[in-house]
């Protein structure tokens, strides 16, 4: 691997040089030193970020994008989307992973947390765009195709098909998966250490029907059914909108991480109120997510944090709630942190996942604050460079086979419409 010199870049403020050797960032300072076969980026008119860890996706789903729009949440799953997905092959799978890999590059994204089908084919996909993937094996219902042997031969797949690649365990939701089925996938995620992945509190009906069936909220049944202690630590609950008290102090007191999907929320009218200051407060790890391209419509990060800012400004009518400092941390850093990764930070030492942004975009320009320009006025076109585990993945907005990607998508989407 080719050490990378970047050199003169904005960083923290302050005009810089960093130096990736292997797949760390091995150097940070006026004069860094220059390796022979080193491979220089000049960062002047750029500044350099943590990339972003986009913490719930449905990755191949860009190729149902714009599909049953206007609708809520369990009609457009029950009338549009799984009938839709009925149609999906190992073809479109690949194709719309890589159109999913395509877009968040360009949008400065290098960890993604999915949950979808036909594994083997969206890691194959995932692998040669060069950026992380951890694909949630899909269960609904008890999950007896779950077992031990199905588990290994899937793991051996997905990972064998390249070193950024991580298999995790993904029951689509209590409303979908019986206790049976989540005490099983819990019972797999202990044993082999993979992250529990699930859909928790995205709506109040869940909730209600929750309390209705089971005489309790979500999260306190995945408690009494002795999940939250088996995925101690690697339980990922995508969306957690609707909580209590009781329920915060389980996820705080379990190590739970919180996917806020803001963008997929307000467009299904699930709703807005996430309770990013209590979890905080409590000391759940929060992060962030697009949600797949059907409900978002898309995978830029940038606009997802946006709007999660506002939303909690918004709604505790307080202007200083999320600042840009902790929103960097919801969007890099806490991502990383519960995949287990050593990036989200860009110091000496750390795995190095970075982007650089042009500050020539006009979002930058006059610029003042380079927080505040990538989170209040920039959108994922202002990324030029990204770097995944010391390696370019995209360099002046130029991502290898982005063409073809386009051409096949648009082809593969042509067979799943009605």
């Amino acid at each position: 691997m080719e050490s990378i010199v970047i050199k003169d870049v904005l960083l923290n403020e302050r005009t810089t040089s960093i130096l990736i050797e292997n797949n760390l960032i091995s150097g940070i300072g006026d004069h860094v030193p220059m390796p022979d076969n080193a491979f220089v980026i000049e960062g002047k008119g750029k500044a350099a970020l943590p990339s972003f860890a986009n913490m719930h996706t449905h990755a191949a789903m860009t190729l149902l994008k714009g599909m049953g729009s206007d609708l809520p949440l369990h009609s457009w799953l029950n009338d549009c989307i799984w009938p839709a997905e009925k149609h999906l092959d190992c073809e479109a799978v690949y194709w719309g992973v890589k159109l999913a890999c395509l877009e968040m590059i360009k949008s400065g994204t290098t960890l993604f947390n999915d949950m979808y089908f036909l594994l083997p084919w969206a890691a194959k996909a995932v692998a040669e765009m060069g950026i992380r993937g951890i694909l949630g094996i899909n269960v609904f219902g008890d999950g007896d195709e779950l077992t031990n042997e199905a588990f290994l031969q899937l793991r051996d797949e997905v990972e064998g098909a390249g070193e950024l690649l991580k298999l995790s365990i993904a029951p689509h939701s209590i409303y979908t998966v019986s206790e049976k089925g989540l005490v099983h996938c819990a019972e797999m995620s202990h044993r082999y250490g993979t992250l529990y992945q699930i859909h928790m509190s995205e709506t109040e009906k869940e909730v209600q029907d929750c309390l209705a069936a089971h005489n309790c909220r979500p999260y306190e049944l995945l408690e009494r059914t002795g999940v939250l202690e088996l995925t101690e630590s690697r339980l990922v609950g995508a969306h957690s909108l609707y909580l209590d008290a009781e329920e915060i102090d389980l996820m705080a007191r379990h190590h739970v991480t919180a996917t806020h999907n803001p963008c997929s929320n307000l467009k299904l009218g699930s709703g807005y109120r996430f309770l990013y200051s209590k979890l905080r407060e409590a000391g759940v790890n929060i992060t962030l997510g697009t949600d797949g391209s059907a409900s978002s419509n898309n995978l830029d990060m940038i606009e997802a944090a946006r709007l999660m800012s506002y939303l909690q400004k918004g709604v505790r009518q307080d202007p200083t709630v999320l600042p840009t400092n902790e929103l960097l941390q919801v969007t890099t850093e806490n991502g990383f942190k519960a995949a287990g990764i050593n990036a989200g930070r860009i110091e000496v030492g750390k795995v190095a996942d970075l982007i650089l942004v042009d500050l020539n975009n006009l979002a930058f320009i006059p610029m003042h604050d380079t927080l505040s320009g990538l989170f209040y006025a920039a959108h994922g076109d202002a990324v030029d460079t990204v770097i995944c585990n010391g390696r370019i993945v995209m360099h002046n907005r130029h991502v290898e086979g982005e063409e073809e990607i386009r051409t096949q998508a648009f082809r593969q989407a042509r067979k799943l419409r009605p």
